[in-house]
Formats: C-alpha cells, sequence, structure tokens
C-alpha cells in the first residue's frame, strides 16, 4: 500500500500568504489555478492535509514531515516534480489534455541558479510524463529526461503524446523574477496552433511542498483535529490532561485525515524507505557529482573491524543517507532531502537492537518525531536556514528515539530541545549550490548529536521546558538572518570552501 495522497497544504498557505501580499504586485500569471496534487479527481476539489489545532496554531500530518521521493534537494529536485506532475493533472481535470500539443516551463529564483546542479531539469521531466517522486530515483528521472530529448515530445498521463524539447521548452530564466522572490515555476500548455490553452505557476517552498498564486491567497477550511495544540507546552498540557503519550496524540491526529490501517501502512513504508536508503548507502562505492567520494561504506568497516561507538555508528548511517541523497538516490525527506540523515540514522541504530518484530514501536519513533516537526513547522520554522533543516531532524530524531526509550512525554520534548538547540543560527551555503559539503558532514554530526541528546533526556528525571522558547528564538534568527544564507546560498561556505 502506497502512502496516503497529498492534498494542497493549508499550513504552508497560511505562512506564505503575508510573503506574498508584501511583494511588489500580484504575479504574472492571471490564470486560474486547481487545487490539488495527485490524481484528476483530486485536482477537483480543495482539500488539505493539515487541520486546526487550537489558536494560533496548526497541526502538521506526519506525512508532510515524511515524504519519499529522488535527491538531492526537496525544493529544486522533488519540488518540480510534484509541481509537473500537479500541472498535467489539473490539464486533465479541466478537459485541456484533447487540445494540448505542446508543454513549456520555465524556472526562476533559486531554480534558475541551482537547479541544474540538483536535477530540476530531469525532475520536471519525470513529473511531465507521470511519474510520482515516491517511484522515482535519479535513473528513473535521468532515463525521461534522455528519452524526451531524444524524441523531442513526452508522453503525459493517460498516453497523449505532446511535443516537448528541453533544449528550448525547459527554460532557465536568470534575468529576471516573479514576484515572489521564491522558487517559481510557469508551465505552458499550447495548442497546434502555439496558443496557449492554459498557464500556471507554482512555487516550491520548501520540504517537497509545492503551491500556486491560488494556493497562497485562497482560503479553505482546516479539518479540526481531536487533540489541538500551538505549543510544546500545550501538547504536554494535553498528554497530561487526557492521560495520553505524544504518539497516542499524534496517532489520533492522524486519523483525521487518514483510517488507521492507512496511517500505519504509511509509517512502515516510511520506515522500510528509510532502511533501504542506509542500507544502499553503505554499499554504493564511487564519486559524487561534485567530486567527491562516498565514504559510508570504507567508514562501516572501519568501525566494524575496531568496534567504535553507538555515536559513530549513528554518525556513520547518517553520512550513507546523506551520500545516497547527494546522488540522487530514494531517500525520506526529515523534513527534507538535505536532512534526511539524523531521523533515518537513530531508527536504523535502534533497529539494530530492537527485537524482531517490533514494527509497532518504529511507528511510535516517527510520530514522536513528527509531533515535534510539526510544532517546529507551524512555529514557523520554515525557511530559515540549515537549522530548519538539519536542526529540525535532528530535533525530530531525539524526540523519536526518546520515545522508543520509553521516555516520559517531557523528555521527549526535552530531548528534541537539547538536539535543536546546536544548530541555532547554522545557514544554509551549500558548496556550489550542491547538497553535498558540508552538508553531509552537518547530517553526521546531527545525528550524533541527537543520539546524546536522546540520551541525556531520558536520563533527566524532571526536565525543564525551553522548547518553545527555542523555537521562538530560531524564528526570530531566521528574520534576521539575510536571505542568500537561508537557502542554497550564496555567501558562507558557498563562496568561502577550503579545497581540501
Amino acid at each position: 500500500m502506497g502512502l496516503p495522497a497529498t492534498p494542497r497544504l493549508r499550513i504552508l498557505a497560511v505562512h506564505n500568504k503575508a510573503s506574498l501580499r508584501r511583494r511588489s504586485g500580484p504575479l504574472r500569471a492571471p490564470q486560474r489555478a486547481v487545487g490539488g496534487c495527485g490524481d484528476p479527481a483530486t485536482a477537483r476539489r480543495r482539500c488539505t492535509h493539515s487541520g486546526s489545532a487550537g489558536d494560533g496554531g496548526v497541526y502538521v500530518s506526519a506525512f508532510e514531515l515524511y515524504r519519499i521521493g529522488p535527491g538531492p534537494s526537496s525544493s529544486y529536485t522533488v519540488g518540480p516534480q510534484r509541481a509537473a506532475l500537479r500541472f498535467v493533472h489539473e490539464l486533465a481535470a479541466d478537459g485541456l489534455l484533447p487540445m494540448t500539443a505542446r508543454v513549456e516551463a520555465e524556472l526562476y529564483g533559486g531554480l534558475s541558479f541551482h537547479g541544474r546542479e540538483n536535477g530540476s531539469d530531469r525532475a520536471i521531466v519525470a513529473g511531465l510524463s507521470g511519474q510520482p517522486p515516491e517511484r522515482c530515483d535519479s535513473a528513473t528521472l535521468a532515463q525521461c529526461l534522455e528519452r524526451a530529448q531524444a524524441e523531442r515530445a513526452l508522453a503525459l498521463p493517460g498516453g497523449r503524446r505532446v511535443g516537448f524539447d528541453p533544449a528550448h521548452d525547459l527554460r532557465f530564466i536568470v534575468n529576471h523574477s516573479l514576484a515572489y522572490d521564491g522558487n517559481a515555476m510557469r508551465f505552458v500548455a499550447r495548442d497546434a496552433r502555439g496558443d496557449a490553452v492554459a498557464s500556471r505557476v507554482y512555487f516550491s517552498t520548501g520540504g517537497g511542498t509545492v503551491l500556486s498564486d491560488q494556493d497562497a491567497s485562497g482560503g479553505a477550511a482546516m479539518p479540526r483535529v481531536p487533540f489541538t495544540f500551538a505549543s510544546a507546552e500545550a501538547l504536554l498540557a494535553a498528554c497530561a490532561a487526557h492521560g495520553k503519550k505524544i504518539v497516542d496524540i499524534a496517532r489520533a491526529n492522524e486519523a483525521t485525515f487518514y483510517s488507521p490501517g492507512e496511517v500505519r501502512a504509511g509509517l512502515l513504508q516510511v520506515a522500510q524507505a528509510m532502511r533501504a536508503c542506509v542500507e544502499r548507502g553503505l554499499t554504493s562505492e564511487g564519486p559524487m557529482p561534485g567530486g567527491g567520494r562516498r565514504t559510508a561504506p570504507s567508514w562501516s568497516d572501519a568501525h566494524r573491524s575496531t568496534g567504535g561507538s553507538p555515536g559513530d555508528r549513528v554518525a556513520i548511517y547518517a553520512t550513507a543517507v546523506a551520500e545516497e541523497n547527494a546522488t540522487g538516490g530514494r531517500v525520506v525527506a526529515a523534513p527534507s532531502c538535505g536532512a534526511a540523515g539524523p531521523v533515518a540514522a537513530l531508527l536504523q541504530l535502534w533497529r539494530d537492537t530492537a527485537p524482531i518484530g517490533h514494527e509497532e514501536r518504529a511507528l511510535d519513533f516517527l510520530l514522536a518525531g513528527a509531533a515535534v516537526g510539526g510544532l517546529l513547522r507551524s512555529a514557523g520554522v520554515r525557511q530559515v536556514g540549515c537549522q530548519g533543516e538539519v536542526g529540525v531532524g535532528a530535533a525530530m530524531a531525539a524526540a523519536g528515539l526518546a520515545a522508543v526509550m520509553s521516555g516520559s512525554n517531557a523528555q521527549i520534548v526535552h530531548a528534541a530541545e537539547r538536539a535543536l538547540a546546536p544548530h541555532l543560527g547554522l545557514p544554509c551555503d551549500p558548496d556550489g549550490g550542491r547538497i553535498e559539503q558540508p552538508c553531509i558532514e552537518r547530517n553526521a554530526l546531527a545525528a550524533r548529536r541527537a543520539y546524546d541528546a536522546a540520551l541525556a533526556a531520558v536520563r533527566a528525571p524532571a526536565p525543564r521546558q525551553g522548547f518553545d522558547s527555542l523555537a521562538r528564538t530560531v524564528v526570530e534568527t531566521g528574520r534576521k538572518m539575510a536571505g542568500r544564507y537561508k537557502t542554497a546560498s550564496i555567501g558562507g561556505i558557498a563562496l568561502n570552501v577550503a579545497e581540501c
């Protein structure tokens, strides 16, 4: 059974609404955008994947935080693929496929500068061909692009062939941008005479999420989850009032969107994909796109021969995942592809010693991590640099490990706080725009910190609670951080890197 379908995100519409209004004017694509992504039936209805979590808060589903897809970037690879897939599904929903003879795509903002390095072109072609990210890796994306280049055409979902020459119809626009300064994409469908029959603008807002201008400016009713909380303090209070654990609260809230069987099957698929990614990373050798070579296999061999610590092992696992992501492998964003290492690494470390058949506890790990990640996302920890990616990934991993170590609710939240704190102020400054250096090392260090944080938290009988104030500090730090340091920046290590 596959992961639950991914409708549009109200949480992100809320977060981006003010940003869009602050810009210089309306977007340059006046056409209506039909809501939803996934199949055409989903595209016809305006639904939400997040729910109201009380005054000032929005509940974020676990399946918005754990997303399976190809690396190396949630924003530059998975986001464009989802946008292209959504575009062709909206064409089908509007009955425009029969009159479409050619499609075009334009990339703006960060996508135009870093898209080639991160496979945006391949991802868009795969999305237009009807390939969902959950089923793809770098080889699948490359095959789709090569086929389109050779045939100068592609088959849309449903089998209709249209003209599409990647050399001319897929353009990276670097000399101007749209009104919103994010990662923007414009798709155009043309008829046989060359007239536009549809035009859509989408934004890749991080974590593999895609919005259109209509998503950000429109409104939709949000389903109310059974347990509402807008802060860690409120979450702990809800647990105490109802006599429940954090994982029970998260599981009950997920049941607002899916059946219990769907929740279980979806999380098991996430856990299996994480394990497979670790195993591939530990056995795959060779170069990475940026010129470096994989180190996880040799590091793992050395660890087995010398007998290192669990902290060393979890760092190796995170390195394996990060290197797999850098080469375009199939990873689980947690909360993004570039920060996929910590959660997968700590889950694998726990499974190394867990009794056989403990799948349910693996679900507890993921649900506890999702509860913490959702709190941080709903608090505004998004597009604030690497502190909001690897830092959030470390917090989610620490919370999950503390949960399966039978930590109390307070200890789970405290573990997340301890793991997040060392990443405060960390910018996003990958060398050359590639999600390789220093991203791989940061994943390894974050996993080790998360492991240490979980151990320290479960040994504290009555830990202090500073999670909410730390989350506010991360948001405030992100607001004061220059834009060039927030996502695939053109500052810091991106410009001042030592060649080793």
